[in-house]
């Protein structure tokens, strides 16, 4: 009898970091190393200026920039990444305010998903209280912002990142060469 075909999919795990401060911190990427994975690409900062959301918590002159791991999870797993990278804001926290907020989330050759806590109108809910936003979606050499992407997506000011995030992923895909 032949053996099963595991027909899971793979997905690249990205994290877009926002900070105060436009440059990548050689601890901070090294605690996102050990905690996480190795990181595969680093992205440009641009200044989160179009909300003040995080202001009362974080502060004035926030950026934020895309980051990618060696790793490849299956989607389903996302809550598991999820905890970590809320972990980790907590543990890196000063007088219960975060300095450092960590979207994970993950991109296939299609769109960028990301994890949240928080139920919406437009999300998808992918169990263990986790429900999962499409901000963008990958189409004829672009990443389109959904209707409902919060500002920043919607200038994806990323796209550039994003492009070479996912042109790594495609290739090693084509090659079977699976990370971590």
């Amino acid at each position: 009898m032949a053996a099963a075909k595991d027909f899971s999919e793979k997905v690249q795990l990205l994290a877009f970091v926002l900070q105060e401060g436009s440059s990548w911190d050689s601890e901070w990427v090294r605690v996102l190393e050990e905690r996480i994975a190795p990181v595969l690409h680093r992205g440009k900062w641009f200044p989160f200026d179009r909300t003040p959301y995080y202001t009362p918590e974080m502060g004035e002159g926030l950026f934020r920039a895309v980051v990618s791991f060696e790793r490849w999870i299956s989607p389903e797993t996302i809550a598991e990444e999820k905890k970590k990278s809320n972990e980790l804001e907590t543990l890196y926290a000063r007088g219960g305010n975060r300095r450092v907020n960590i979207d994970i989330g993950y991109m296939d050759l299609d769109k960028v998903v990301l994890p949240s806590y928080k139920r919406g109108p437009f999300k998808i809910y992918g169990g263990n209280g986790i429900w999962l936003d499409m901000l963008l979606n990958y189409a004829k050499g672009h990443f389109l912002p959904t209707a409902w992407a919060f500002e920043d997506f919607k200038r994806n000011p990323y796209e550039h990142d994003l492009l070479l995030i996912r042109e790594k992923f495609k290739k090693r895909m084509k090659t079977g060469q699976e990370p971590l």
